[in-house]
């Protein structure tokens, strides 16, 4: 009679090594993402004549701030260590005349900060004043939410006689939109007027600055202590405003810290997680278990299949003179000394604790009868 098993099935060996190569390409992307980006990420910002935006940046994750004014302008970056104080007031105007086409908008942009003062002031031929819209809002959104939604709505007025103004007190630092609208089916021909009383930081206090009066300029923070700049534009007479840009790079040293700091908490984790899930209450009084190697201690099914015909019971027919090996007592690889150990995670007994540690220090860390990847090897104290 002859007994022969299922072959092993290697898919949760396959299962086993996606999970470990999970780990290194979570950890891989995270870096990629983090040293591209950084903590910080790239604005755009319309300043508008005589302001002064306060930004925080930590010098222990910016390394430094670069700035680019295409318009060249003037736009300066002031660095400083503490929070400097909104101190300062400065008061600009600024008159335009104006066309503005057939159901058609004009808008410009300003930032001011708590505190400021806008008084606008227009002036349209009678015939058309009831179909002119001066709209002041918070934040740059578009025309139809604007007029949709009065929550950030400062102002909204129409002339009389060919005249109107409009006057507010600015309650929070933002980005202010003007809209001009012209409801008639004719280009109308406005004169307008914005005059500001502007809250201003006080800059004499910087640590460093750079002025991109030639487009470009980068502000270096010092580690570890900057983390305040503040943007300031000159008073150019200009009300439709510029487009600036500030890209913000990463301190490389500051991001590989973190990350290996990281990797090795993960890998803490891991291990930690492994040794729990291996862990077997040992006592010293465990009472012996008869293992054999169709008989381990985590049971598992097997498939038997038998060839042939005979009337004899399969269990009389062991060798007498193996007697201890087949009983489950001795080392299948040396056959010298006795079962002492178990693998995990599959749980036979099948080796003593020394073949066991050959056998997971060399190259095929597999248990040699299910054949499954080993994970750790567990001694067995019988009494």
């Amino acid at each position: 009679m002859y007994r022969a098993y299922a072959s092993p099935s290697y898919s949760n060996h396959w299962q086993e090594s996606c999970a470990r190569l999970l780990a290194p390409l979570t950890l891989w992307l995270c870096v990629s993402v983090t040293l591209r980006y950084g903590y910080y990420g790239n604005c755009r910002m319309v300043p508008g004549p005589s302001s002064s935006h306060l930004l925080t940046a930590n010098s222990i994750f910016v390394q430094q701030i670069q700035v680019i004014d295409s318009a060249k302008k003037g736009a300066v970056l002031h660095g400083f260590v503490k929070k400097p104080e909104l101190s300062l007031e400065t008061n600009w105007n600024v008159s335009k005349d104006l066309v503005v086409g057939s159901y058609r908008q004009q808008g410009f942009s300003l930032w001011l900060n708590k505190g400021s003062r806008i008084q606008i002031r227009w002036e349209v031929p009678i015939g058309n004043s009831s179909d002119l819209i001066v709209l002041l809002t918070k934040g740059e959104q578009t025309l139809k939410r604007s007029l949709s939604s009065s929550s950030n709505s400062l102002s909204l007025s129409h002339p009389t006689n060919g005249n109107g103004q409009a006057e507010c007190i600015i309650e929070e630092d933002n980005s202010y939109y003007i809209h001009l609208v012209n409801m008639n089916p004719r280009s109308i021909v406005m004169m307008l007027n914005v005059n500001v009383s502007s809250k201003m930081y006080d800059v004499t206090n910087a640590v460093s600055k750079c002025s991109a009066i030639n487009g470009l300029c980068h502000l270096k923070l010092h580690f570890p202590r900057m983390k305040y700049v503040v943007l300031t534009t000159p008073n150019n007479g200009d009300i439709s405003g510029w487009s600036v840009e500030l890209s913000f790079v990463a301190r490389l040293a500051t991001y590989v810290a973190i990350l290996g700091l990281a990797a090795i908490f993960i890998c803490l984790i891991l291990k930690y997680l492994g040794a729990c899930d291996g862990e077997a209450s040992v006592d010293s009084t465990v009472e012996e278990v008869p293992v054999t190697e169709t008989n381990p201690l985590l049971q598992e099914k097997r498939i038997q299949i038998d060839y042939g015909t005979s009337d004899e019971d399969p269990d009389s027919t062991m060798c007498s003179t193996s007697e201890d090996l087949y009983d489950g007592k001795i080392c299948v690889i040396c056959y010298d000394e006795q079962r002492n150990c178990f693998f995990v995670p599959c749980g036979h007994c099948a080796t003593c604790y020394e073949c066991a540690q050959r056998i997971i220090e060399g190259e095929n860390k597999v248990c040699p009868i299910c054949r499954r990847f080993i994970h750790k090897v567990r001694r067995l104290f019988i009494a």
